[in-house]
């Protein structure tokens, strides 16, 4: 599993999931390596991952071999598809972590909003293809430029399967066992412009879990990391320091 690493030097590890397609969904955040090292895992199917097939329970067999070779506890933060596999992490493998930030989970499923984001998606991985639009596609996401230019070869060798099998990647809240019971901090964040679905899920979230703290950002949509970093980043300084 290819990892990128921020702030090598410094002792607090914060893991950092990103969004499919966005490898570096947390680029604004690369600033915290200031303080914190940050470890940015390339989910499977994308980035230099793009070898593979995205498969959820491989996916996570990666990534918890991995952490718990860090033999810390860390700080998980996960975004979009990376904030539903953060929640099944933190759910199935509490021990590893101190606290989560889990942002845009999408979590709350149905046969018709599968179907729907579904032809989203592949209709999305087409434009990705035309480099200018892949260009542009990053711009309006918030990546800053060296990102932005990684992202666009990146993504020319992304294969549909991958954007299916993360689409249809069977994580739920009633798919997944064990959340009600974790007793670290967990923050559940979305945007007030996100699909119903995704506040739902936020919401859900910590009505299961006292632990459980859910936020719902004004003027918000699927772009709290991007676009609202700056009070994204002072959270995930608040969270480092209290865990």
């Amino acid at each position: 599993m290819h990892v990128e690493e921020y702030g090598t030097e410094n002792k607090e590890i914060i893991v950092m999931l990103h969004g499919a397609n966005f490898v570096h969904s947390f680029g604004r955040q690369y600033v915290l390596a200031e303080k914190y090292h940050l470890i940015v895992p390339h989910l499977m199917g994308y980035g230099k991952e793009t070898d593979k097939i995205f498969d959820t329970d491989s996916q996570i067999t990666e990534l918890i071999s991995y952490i718990a070779g860090l033999k810390q506890k860390v700080l998980l933060v996960g975004f979009s598809l990376g904030a539903q596999i953060a929640f099944k992490l933190v759910a199935e493998h509490e021990e590893l972590f101190k606290a989560a930030i889990i942002v845009s989970p999408w979590l709350i499923k149905n046969d018709d909003m599968l179907r729907f984001v579904m032809e989203q998606n592949e209709k999305q991985f087409a434009s990705f293809k035309k480099r200018w639009l892949c260009n542009l596609i990053g711009l309006m996401n918030g990546l800053p430029k060296a990102q932005r230019k990684e992202f666009v070869e990146q993504m020319q060798q992304v294969k549909i399967e991958t954007v299916r099998n993360s689409v249809d990647n069977g994580i739920t809240l009633e798919s997944v066992n064990g959340f009600e019971q974790i007793s670290i901090p967990v923050y559940a964040l979305a945007g007030e412009k996100e699909q119903a679905e995704v506040i739902g899920s936020v919401e859900e979230m910590a009505k299961r879990n006292s632990h459980c703290h859910s936020e719902i950002w004004k003027k918000a949509a699927h772009n709290i990391p991007p676009l609202h970093y700056k009070k994204f980043n002072a959270l995930i300084e608040k969270v480092e320091e209290e865990a």
